[in-house]
């Protein structure tokens, strides 16, 4: 295969999908993004689709739309069985069709994976096949007698109606990952007797029923789909690749459904379904959507997901018969051109998502899903593109943006690309600022991509960089730019000061020699393990990936470590990430021992007294090395000292107050385009 992008034969071939034609093989999933607005979809989520339709993709999946009042299990989350939804789909169907983009809404409902009590004014008990409570939410469930399992088929079938009254191109039933219809699929959770569990047969009965009355109230030219998850990983236990095949021939042989979105994973592994950076390799599960498609043949389409995030893999996947159409789902979230610019040869230019799963922790609160390397996601109405004005004839600045890392780099590429004239100072050798910490931890080097993404832009925008360069007060003032950008970040406290103990401003002891930051500690770590000692302490306040990573790396060392924390687990974040399931099997294998609701007293020598913060007797832990993951506090010196002598003078980023990496990359984007 050439380089040329017009040699990717396979994946710019039209497809017919039941009745409706996408212009080639590039897909966009159905993922959460918590913009709904009186539970029906908002204007946010109409610009998020229309600016992927614009970007190139051939087919989008509109989140998961609730069937039924028992099926809503997200705040923000939206309703399909109500005919005032069709005003939103009508608008959403006219926003992506413009741009000869084809548009399907999935349908479903979530059984376990919900909490009766979510909504104020709709309590009730969870539905489920039978009384299996979800291992997220731990909520025992009503096991559905005929009566739900009939307003369940009624909720489809209307809402599949109101899809087709507003012009949507087709419907896709939700039955992967533990939701309801997953759950009536898996051995694991359908533990019925009736005509709806036993045999693999039984349990495909409902889905089998709910095709039947969406294509009664639909017709014959309507498309419908199915997403399944081809295998749970929960070994023998649930579904299994072989049941999946089963499952497969038997609606398959339905006639019912026009293509089957072949994905995995389920409410025990949601750390594979939506795999996070460096756990599983790029496409892992295209074999599942080989198999498939050896099951279905021409019966219907197949479509395969799973870490998907290159076109030109996508092409290979085609060609080699293991799909119909290929998903790229959290590539669309990064960059919602990567197909256009995968077409127009200009792939150098693509933010490649680097699987932070940033948009899975901010589902996890429920708040509004965005995405670490793209800040413009959910912000389309006001930073979609076009927006970015460049600044009037003779209005352009000099400017200059002290610091490299994510949001200096940001900032100045936003800033350039607008007409400013930039120079970017960095002190150090490289760009990145602690993302180059970050990406030396085992299975992190897709911090790297992060870097690139932040980087590629600044020569395109013409921005200048000075590396090695510490810019002083009188730096600055000799080169004279009409605006200084301060994005100086934020080193780790050494002070030894918490939260969890406001009586004292330090923990005795930190001032000693083996007493480390964790930045001064990993960049040790990284080049010799052994330089900390045999034995080694760390205490996290931070819930992040660097403390652990740098324990693996210790004790990959031969290194005995243990992680406190005065958290109520150790490494909260990373669940949320998904990370949790990947990592932490590997730290205890490591011998990494974790101890979590426990806090220092005092180091004296390498005697470190710890606590149970409930109370109880103390331990002595020793230690030849102790390090503190702690506060981080913003290097801003610089901007103090300038601000009485710069008038137009910003500070972004970390250096304002250290947060999350998406915040600081918002904020650079946010001034870069009004200054």
């Amino acid at each position: 295969m050439s380089d040329s992008p017009l040699s990717f034969t396979h994946v710019w071939t039209p497809l017919a999908i039941g009745t409706v034609t996408v212009k080639h093989r590039i897909m966009v999933t159905g993922h959460t993004q918590l913009y709904g607005k009186d539970e029906i979809i908002s204007d946010r989520h109409i610009a998020y689709y229309q600016e992927r339709a614009r970007g190139g993709a051939a087919l989008l999946v509109l989140e998961q739309q609730a069937v039924h009042p028992a099926g809503m299990n997200y705040h923000a989350g939206c309703l399909a069985w109500e005919r005032r939804v069709i005003p939103q789909y009508e608008k959403l169907a006219e926003a992506v069709h413009q741009f000869g983009c084809k548009q399907f809404v999935q349908l479903f409902a979530c059984g376990t994976q919900g909490k009766g009590t979510m909504y104020i004014d709709r309590w009730r008990p969870l539905w489920a096949a039978s009384r299996v409570p979800s291992v997220i939410y731990n909520e025992t469930p009503m096991v559905m007698e005929q009566e739900q399992v009939d307003e369940i088929l009624k909720g489809f079938g209307e809402s599949a109606v109101n899809a087709q009254l507003a012009g949507i191109d087709g419907v896709e039933v939700h039955a992967a990952h533990g939701q309801l219809l997953g759950e009536f699929l898996s051995p694991v959770f359908n533990k019925r007797t009736d005509r709806y569990g036993g045999s693999v047969r039984n349990r495909c009965q409902v889905v089998i029923e709910i095709g039947e009355t969406i294509r009664k109230r639909v017709g014959s030219e309507f498309t419908i789909g199915l997403r399944l998850s081809f295998d749970e990983f929960l070994g023998t236990a649930g579904i299994t690749p072989e049941q999946a095949e089963e499952q497969l021939e038997i609606f398959a042989a339905t006639g019912l459904f026009d293509f089957f979105n072949i994905s995995g994973g389920g409410q025990h592994t949601l750390h594979l379904a939506v795999a996070p950076m460096g756990s599983v390799p790029e496409g892992f599960m295209v074999p599942f959507g080989k198999r498939a498609k050896d099951i279905i043949g021409d019966r219907a389409k197949v479509f395969i997901v799973g870490r998907i995030i290159d076109v030109r893999m996508a092409e290979q996947i085609l060609a080699d018969g293991a799909a119909d159409m290929v998903a790229m789902t959290r590539a669309h979230m990064a960059d919602p051109f990567i197909v256009n610019k995968t077409r127009e040869g200009r792939e150098e230019e693509i933010t490649r998502c680097v699987g932070a799963n940033v948009c899975i922790s901010r589902l996890m609160d429920n708040v509004e899903v965005t995405c670490v390397m793209n800040p413009v996601m959910g912000r389309e109405r006001q930073w979609g593109e076009g927006s970015l004005k460049r600044v009037a004839q003779g209005g352009a600045k000099k400017i200059a943006v002290v610091g490299g890392g994510p949001a200096g780099l940001k900032c100045a590429a936003v800033a350039a690309k607008r007409g400013h004239k930039v120079t970017l100072y960095e002190q150090t050798d490289e760009l990145g600022g602690h993302l180059n910490l970050l990406k030396r931890l085992p299975t992190r080097a897709g911090w790297q991509d992060a870097i690139d993404n932040l980087t590629r832009p600044l020569e395109k925008a013409g921005v200048e960089i000075r590396l090695r360069t510490v810019a002083t007060k009188d730096l600055l003032a000799g080169e004279q730019p009409d605006v200084v950008i301060c994005a100086t970040g934020a080193s780790y406290d050494r002070t030894g000061y918490s939260p969890y103990r406001i009586d004292r401003e330090t923990i005795p002891g930190v001032e000693q020699p083996h007493v480390l930051d964790i930045a001064d500690a990993a960049g040790k770590a990284l080049t010799d393990a052994a330089s900390l000692g045999k034995r080694v302490l760390i205490l996290d306040e931070t819930d992040g990936y660097l403390p652990l990573g740098l324990a693996e790396v210790l004790a990959n060392g031969g290194v005995s470590v243990e992680v406190i924390t005065p958290h109520l687990f150790v490494g909260e974040d990373t669940l949320k990430t998904l990370e949790m399931a990947h990592l932490f099997p590997r730290l205890k294998a490591a011998g990494v021992k974790l101890s979590a609701q426990q806090f220092v007293e005092s180091i004296d020598g390498h005697q470190v007294e710890v606590y149970d913060i409930w109370g109880g007797e103390r331990r002595t832990v020793t230690a030849d090395t102790v390090i503190l993951a702690m506060m981080r506090r913003p290097n801003d010196a610089l901007f103090h000292d300038l601000r009485s002598s710069v008038k137009a003078i910003h500070c972004i980023g970390d250096a304002v107050a250290p947060r999350k990496l998406e915040a600081v990359i918002y904020e650079g984007e946010k001034l870069g385009r009004e200054i």
